[in-house]
């Protein structure tokens, strides 16, 4: 079955996505600069009511308002600032400059100057819509984990103690607090109790990385692998060779479909895992191998332009950008760092020449699947709105050009 799967993925990389490449360097470069110019022209740091439209630079000169929200969804603290976040810092780290460099700190900053006056605007009783209100509760991982990986990225350099009390706060959320099934894998209470989400892979695994590296606590990293093989288990399908969305403990069976988003993500955050886990960790070898599992199966379902689906396994399903640039960012990953054979590269290619394709001149990006809970029917997936510029993808386009600039050279 071993040998099928790969002989797939070896055919898919010979056919259609294996076009020659006919970009620079410079050539890529330039396109995610602009697409993150266009971010950071948007990121306002400014309040505003949502009442009377008044926008507002100081909140502690305002006085209390239940109605003050951020103006730019890029300052809310959610998992997809989180990835954007993360992408920035590769992005400053590539080019020096400092509004790439200084992305996450200012959006960090912007927080926690005034946490302590928005406390009172979440109430502790589950409200989801205040956009800040998931730095306060830290009760489910969406609420930590992306947006504490990249912080701690931060607190590398800016050694600041509220931001270590957050980091430490948010390691005991999914450490000790995050419901989790009998076996040990990280589980959401709602909306249906029990079920495993194939999102939290990444919501999980890129913080723990991180967090292990910077406390030196090897169990840490031993947690992390652990997710990604009971991640694996629970929602690979050999049959298709594809992740399901979910599994559902309550009935014993995978839910949703093969929807590309999710893939995406565990591919994502096994190579973010691998990134950084030690070269001697007794189980790496293991992660390895799924990672390769999971890019020669991904490799069958690449349409001829470089896209993937937004249902992997059906064509008919409109193609969707944000899945295609975590698969190309994580195949470009796993080439660079001799994790799967070289010939794989073409596929990494084919996908930025797909991305290519849906990038404006003005930055925005186009067919990125709004946010999307668990479908009951594969209608549901289908039928997900992917609106214009939507966020939830744009930082993975980042560091899928990032990556691919390396396959360049």
């Amino acid at each position: 079955m071993k040998r099928y799967y790969f002989l797939l993925g070896i055919i898919a990389v010979l056919s259609g996505s294996a076009s020659a490449q006919n970009f620079s360097k410079q050539d890529v470069l330039n396109v995610v600069r602009r697409v993150a110019d266009n971010v950071v022209r948007n990121t306002t740091y400014l309040y505003y009511d949502r009442e009377t439209g008044e926008k507002i630079a100081d909140l502690q000169k305002y006085g209390f308002n239940k109605n003050v929200i951020p103006q730019s969804g890029y300052n809310d603290w959610r998992y997809w600032n989180g990835v954007i976040q993360i992408a920035f810092n590769r992005l400053g780290e590539e080019t020096g400059i400092d509004k790439y460099k200084n992305y996450t700190r200012r959006n960090i900053e912007f927080m926690f100057r005034d946490l302590e006056y928005l406390r009172p605007l979440y109430d502790g009783k589950g409200q989801w819509s205040f956009p800040l209100a998931q730095a306060i509760r830290t009760t489910e991982l969406d609420d930590c984990g992306a947006m504490g990986a990249s912080l701690i990225e931060l607190y590398m350099t800016d050694k600041k103690p509220e931001y270590k009390a957050y980091l430490d706060h948010a390691a005991e959320h999914i450490l000790k607090k995050q419901m989790r099934l009998a076996d040990g894998i990280l589980a959401r209470p709602h909306p249906q109790k029990g079920t495993v989400w194939a999102d939290d892979l990444y919501m999980s695994v890129p913080f723990l990385a991180r967090y292990a590296t910077l406390t030196g606590k090897k169990e840490i990293f031993d947690e992390a692998v652990n997710q990604v093989v009971l991640f694996n288990q629970y929602l690979f399908d050999e049959r298709v060779g594809l992740m399901w969305h979910c599994y559902y403990d309550d009935l014993k069976v995978n839910g949703g479909t093969y929807w590309g988003r999710c893939n995406g993500w565990m591919m994502m955050a096994t190579a973010d895992l691998l990134r950084l886990l030690p070269a001697d960790h007794p189980r790496r070898a293991e992660v390895i191998a799924l990672l390769q599992r999971q890019v020669l199966n991904v490799a069958q379902y690449q349409s001829p332009n470089g896209l993937w689906h937004q249902v992997l396994n059906k064509t008919d399903s409109y193609l969707e950008t944000s899945c295609t640039a975590m698969f190309t960012y994580s195949v470009a990953l796993a080439v660079n760092n001799g994790w799967i054979d070289k010939r794989y590269r073409s596929l990494a290619i084919a996908g930025w020449k797909g991305i290519l394709t849906q990038i404006t001149p003005s930055g925005a990006v186009t067919n990125i699947c709004e946010g999307t809970g668990i479908g009951n029917d594969i209608k549901f997936y289908y039928d997900r709105p992917a609106p214009y510029n939507d966020i939830h993808g744009l930082g993975a386009v980042f560091l899928a050009g990032l990556e691919v600039m390396k396959l360049v050279n």
